[in-house]
């Protein structure tokens, strides 16, 4: 399963791609955090999920990522990643299953906001 998932954005609207990002996830029903340069979203319940595994419902399943911003010379590469799925995943293939599909949707999701904003400049890697 994939982990972390870089997007190639324009340095000058690096502000607006974390703001278009963070918009994004709120969008798809994430609690959005941001410090200092840093987006965490969130969503689920942890706890039903560490106790329950598989069989909390997907929308109740705790799931939560960080995207944050490097710039090095001219480009500026917005980086989404897992956070903090050690001792809140279980169930086995069927929550694998899930995850992978959250992640998906969540990489998805993203990408066509950055898209739409027209900050993003080279496919997500």
């Amino acid at each position: 399963m994939e982990h972390t998932t870089e997007y190639a954005v324009h340095t000058g609207d690096r502000c607006t791609a974390m703001e278009v990002a963070g918009a994004a996830l709120r969008q798809a029903g994430h609690r959005v955090e941001s410090t200092g340069g840093t987006i965490t979203a969130t969503t689920g319940n942890r706890l039903l999920t560490i106790l329950l595994g598989a069989l909390v419902h997907p929308s109740r399943e705790f799931r939560r990522y960080e995207l944050s911003t490097t710039v090095t010379g001219t480009s500026t590469t917005l980086t989404l990643r897992h956070a903090q799925h050690v001792t809140a995943v279980s169930g086995g293939s069927i929550g694998a299953g899930r995850r992978r599909s959250a992640w998906q949707q969540v990489e998805a999701t993203l990408e066509r906001a950055l898209r739409a904003a027209g900050v993003l400049t080279a496919p997500p890697r």
